[in-house]
């Protein structure tokens, strides 16, 4: 008779036996190329199952968009049917008011090159990343949707193409780095993407940087590595591509930080390169030929774009906001330096609560610093490499830069040099973006030397990491106390992100690196999960108000009309969105018609010439103009001004304006919005 522990010694043998046979399996499904660079498998996996996923949410018309806000404004009672998951955030205004409406707009007028919507016209080929029929077309893929499908589709592929492009370049990026650990590159990509930096500011022109940080970092490894020609050639025409593609985004300040990361890793892995043992150096630079010829055919296309549009171009430069602005160095105050590590309380910035942090939340937006929390580990392996007599430049690389960064925001008087490097090009709440960069070419970096074996984190210094996380946490916990913030109280989410962060860090520096990933995922989870909803289309303010539809019938009886919108957001948005001529409407650079008209004598250009929201008020006489903030113009309108007299036909208010020379048309109530459309009546 056999005995219970021998039943349990041979179910236990078969349970190891198993697992034996099941990691055999998984290390020869991950095993990389003889090269070094990871199997077609690993490679293609992830980005395979998350293009899928992005086909479905296109072919669905389901995109991340907040155009639900017009809901609470003319929904008709109850809950928004087309949202299918979080809520609508206001204070995305540049998605949902700004660029979705000039898109709109453009497609009301036929993807022009020039929009007509502002009198005298503004380049669409500059203005808010919006779809035209220009050649210029081919390098913003994720506009090209609204040229071939219906809105909604069009809509799904502007909001997911940039951040499919972003996880896939991540992740092939860290799959490089380290071969044998696609699960944990995926995490890490994943949470890249869901970090309160990308999501707050989710816009094309600001993601395309990331996808070309990584795009460009891979297609130096592949250079080094690859046996075969055609990776490295694939990789650098995808590098010289997404650089025309970020360019024409025109969105500098985030720019600045993806290039800082680029660089400063790039020069890593080729000094690295270059020290090896046995390796030409003349072979190395040969191999980055495709990358340099990438790198000039970029720089043509982008020639000719900008020569072709070379006024639109002086004329953005020369805008008093934001012209040419530049940062001072060491300008960061000690709030600041709170808010950038706050990551681990932005769960609040979900609920509205911004106080001690910043004025809102795409300001408060703040990364989850993990590459501070690594320190401790990267300097450890960069001990360990001297001991060797080796110095691991991507690991120096990467210390390096982000030295620079913080004596770009914390030390004074070196302005010269940050602005030989760019720095001051950008802001202090975009420059944050680095550090999102940062933390996972740290991940991976120390993942790939502790899986090589020369390394060992011990337990002291490992435990520094989760001794900084708790540390700068309560750092900002003190001066949000302090101040008696409300973002303690909105949420106490931050308490499990501090305690993922930490033992995340812990397990990443001891080699435990899958498990640790899945906990930096989980307080990006946490912290960026649910900031932009799941929304099923577009709410179109042309077809689904009757406001809309009331405008609609009469500028396509009289398309040539003038309008001015007078009250609130409804009234600019419903104008661009009905296809109206009108001075209401955000502009990257001053239309000079438009202006000549509404101030012909320049008397308020230090005002008018800047990127701004141009909203209108009830007002007597001429224009004038006042800013409230440095991006909004707010203009009076008056009827019987010779402005009026001159150039406006109708008007459209979300407020009754008694005005002698303004005779009513329609007013029109839906939900909790009343509009009021005017005709303006020659005296």
């Amino acid at each position: 008779m056999t005995s219970p522990t021998a039943v349990r010694w041979r179910s236990d043998n078969r349970l190891t036996a198993a697992w034996v046979r099941a990691e055999n399996a998984w290390q020869r499904a991950v095993a990389p190329r003889t090269s070094g660079l990871p199997n077609l498998l690993v490679l293609v996996g992830f980005p395979v199952v998350a293009l899928l996923v992005v086909v479905v949410l296109v072919t669905l018309g389901i995109s991340g968009n907040s155009s639900g806000v017009y809901w609470q404004s003319f929904g008709s009672g109850g809950a928004d049917p087309d949202l299918l998951a979080g809520r609508p955030q206001g204070i995305r205004s540049d998605e949902w008011l700004v660029q979705s409406s000039w898109i709109l707009s453009q497609i009301r007028e036929g993807f022009p090159v020039v929009n007509q919507s502002f009198p005298g016209g503004m380049d669409a080929t500059i203005q808010n990343d919006l779809p035209t029929w220009d050649w210029s077309s081919v390098f913003r893929p994720h506009v090209v949707g609204f040229l071939f499908l219906p809105l909604d589709q069009g809509m799904a592929v502007r909001w997911w193409l940039p951040v499919l492009a972003a996880l896939v370049a991540a992740y092939v990026f860290a799959v490089t780095v380290m071969p044998r650990r696609p699960a944990t590159a995926g995490a890490l990509a994943v949470a890249l993407c869901l970090s309160p930096m990308i999501q707050w500011w989710f816009l094309p022109t600001t993601i395309w940087p990331v996808a070309w940080a990584f795009t460009g970092l891979t297609a130096v490894l592949w250079a080094f590595r690859s046996t075969r020609r055609w990776p490295a050639i694939v990789a650098a025409a995808a590098t010289g591509y997404l650089t025309v593609t970020m360019v024409m985004s025109i969105y500098v300040p985030y720019m600045v930080p993806a290039a800082v990361v680029l660089v400063a890793v790039a020069v890593g892995f080729l000094v690295e390169r270059l020290r090896t043992p046995g390796v030409p150096w003349r072979r190395t630079l040969l191999r980055l030929v495709p990358l340099a010829v990438a790198a000039v055919g970029a720089v043509a296309v982008i020639g000719i774009w900008a020569l072709t549009r070379l006024d639109t171009i002086k004329a953005v430069l020369g805008t008093v906001y934001p012209g040419q602005r530049l940062e001072l160095t060491g300008a960061t105050s000690v709030e600041a330096l709170g808010a950038l590590f706050s990551g681990p309380f932005q769960r609040s910035l979900q609920y509205g609560a911004v106080g001690g942090i910043s004025v809102n939340q795409s300001e408060a937006a703040a990364p989850l610093m993990i590459v501070v929390f690594l320190v401790p580990a990267l300097l450890w392996i960069l001990v360990s490499a001297a001991r060797r007599r080796r110095v691991d430049w991507p690991v120096l690389a990467t210390g390096a830069v982000l030295v620079v960064l913080f004596a770009f925001l914390l030390v004074p008087h070196w302005d010269a040099l940050a602005h030989l490097l760019l720095l001051d090009r950008s802001t202090d709440a975009r420059l944050r973006l680095a550090f999102d960069l940062l933390g996972l070419v740290a991940v991976a970096l120390v993942a790939a030397r502790l899986d090589e074996g020369r390394v060992r984190v011990p337990w002291g210094p490992a435990s520094y990491g989760p001794v900084l996380v708790l540390v700068t946490a309560g750092f900002v916990y003190i001066g949000l106390r302090i101040g008696q913030s409300n973002v303690l109280g909105a949420s106490h989410a931050w308490r499990i992100v501090v305690v993922l962060l930490a033992v995340g860090v812990l397990l990443v520096a001891r080699r435990w690196i899958a498990p640790g990933a899945v906990l930096l995922l989980a307080a990006a989870v946490v912290v960026g999960g649910g900031v932009n909803p799941l929304y099923r289309g577009v709410f179109d303010l042309a077809t689904q108000t009757t406001a809309g539809r009331a405008v609609t019938k009469i500028v396509d009886r009289e398309p040539d009309a003038h309008w001015v919108g007078i009250g609130g957001y409804v009234p600019t948005a419903m104008l661009l969105e009905t296809g109206a001529h009108s001075y209401n409407g955000v502009q990257t650079y001053p239309p000079e018609e438009m202006w000549h008209e509404i101030d012909p004598s320049g008397r308020y250009e230090q005002i008018w010439n800047r990127l701004a929201n141009v909203n209108w008020v009830d007002g007597d006489g001429d224009p004038k103009l006042a800013l409230p903030v440095r991006d909004q113009i707010q203009v009076s309108f008056d009827g019987c001004s010779t402005f009026a007299q001159e150039n406006v036909q109708y008007v459209l208010a979300d407020q009754r304006v008694t005005d002698q020379c303004l005779t009513p048309v329609r007013e029109v109530t839906q939900g909790a919005e009343s509009l009021w459309i005017y005709r303006v009546e020659r005296r």
